[in-house]
């Protein structure tokens, strides 16, 4: 009877050990693929937030600049969406800063996830708030371009440049829709390759931690 008790014990803190063992490799590696991750995800929360200011200055030029209603509205729009995608971003970069790496392992990997998930659900969403409405915008901006005599309007590049034609516009818009679907990809793939296996990691070590407890 007690030979076999002391089996059931070496055999029980033999499997003890190595889910330690594991959960502390694990640790490791999930360490350093968030430690990079959170690079990631601050240089493009500041380039996203840069490039929305360039691009409510350049709007906002445009439409004090440029006579046509349809495109002035345009600008408009496109102004509000730049405010919307500035104050997304910089909503993720101070998320991102209040990551705090020194937690316990629990509550580290329960902060962890649940930042993992917003940004998993701000890439999956991207067609719906990134793609789709700057496409549409940029649309009406370019449907709205018109000759510029027609306006009074005196600008030595819009006189070479405008009105542009049917074929032309077409061409544009074809163009628009491989750059906005190549940006939704971008995003799809960022969030397959570093997001996904990031949170099935931290899942992993959370099971682990609960088995060993």
């Amino acid at each position: 009877m007690l030979e076999n008790d002391l089996k059931e014990i070496w055999n029980n803190s033999s499997k003890t050990s190595e889910i330690a063992i594991e959960t502390n490799l694990l640790k490791e590696e999930l360490n350093a693929s968030l430690q990079n991750i959170h690079k990631k995800i601050k240089y493009r929360d500041i380039r996203e937030i840069s490039a929305s200011v360039v691009g409510i200055l350049i709007f906002g030029y445009l439409f004090f600049e440029i006579p046509f209603p349809l495109t002035k509205i345009a600008c408009v729009l496109t102004i509000v969406w730049f405010l919307f995608v500035l104050l997304k971003y910089r909503k993720s970069k101070i998320q991102n800063s209040k990551i705090d790496f020194d937690l316990p392992l629990a509550e580290q990997l329960k902060q962890q996830k649940n930042f993992m998930l917003k940004q998993a659900n701000l890439l999956d969403s991207a067609l719906y708030w990134y793609a789709i409405p700057p496409f549409i915008l940029n649309f009406l901006f370019i449907l709205g371009l018109g000759n510029p005599s027609d306006y009074f309007w005196n600008n030595s590049v819009a006189d070479k440049l405008l009105p542009l034609s049917i074929d032309l516009k077409i061409i544009t818009l074809i163009g628009l829709v491989m750059f906005y679907a190549f940006t939704f990809w971008i995003n799809k793939n960022a969030l397959n390759r570093d997001v996904k296996p990031l949170l099935e990691s931290i899942e992993k070590i959370q099971k682990q931690i609960n088995t060993f407890e």
